[in-house]
């Protein structure tokens, strides 16, 4: 897969994962600063519905588009994030 190939499949991707926050009526909840395509608010959008229930870990790694060892990285820093900071859902 090309760069140019990922790009766009990612940004399809947060179209999918945000017709899904949506689907919950949980939108409101993102903040406006994560509601426009980037690779930061992608991975935002994709923790969000993940904690919020709305998405399995298999689907978190297709979204992302990455491999289980990279899932389990991310998935510890989502963990401390959301123990520091809280989350949208909070």
């Amino acid at each position: 897969m090309t760069p140019a190939d990922r790009d766009a499949r990612l940004a399809d991707h947060f179209l999918e994962v945000r017709e899904i926050i949506r689907a919950e009526e949980m939108w409101e909840r993102v903040p406006e600063r994560a509601r426009e395509f980037s690779p930061d608010n992608l991975e935002g959008l994709v923790k969000f519905a993940y904690f919020g229930g709305f998405i399995d870990m298999a689907a978190v790694r297709r979204l992302l588009i990455v491999d289980k060892k990279e899932i389990n990285r991310l998935r510890a820093k989502w963990y401390e994030e959301v123990r520091e900071q809280g989350c949208w859902l909070c």
